[in-house]
């Protein structure tokens, strides 16, 4: 089976997608649903963004992703999903 090792890992990195609502945090990671959105305010990137107990940091154009899992919702945390 051929399968291009660069494409499976781009599929799970975090992308940047315009938000749905104004002033909501842009980023996304893709998970087996789709995109699931950060659920912090526009924060300039600065910090973690958090969605469905993940928190990650960095962007995949950096190539420097670092995901956590089991991270529950915060105060930051104002667009839950």
């Amino acid at each position: 089976m051929n399968q291009d090792q660069e494409r499976i890992h781009d599929a799970y990195a975090p992308v940047h997608i315009p938000p749905l609502v104004p002033g909501r945090c842009a980023e996304a990671l893709m998970d087996s649903d789709g995109y699931a959105r950060c659920h912090r305010a526009d924060h300039g990137g600065k910090g973690e963004h958090h969605t469905g107990g993940r928190a990650w940091t960095g962007r995949q154009a950096a190539g420097a992703v670092r995901v956590r899992f089991g991270v529950p919702c915060g105060s930051d945390c104002i667009y839950p999903d």
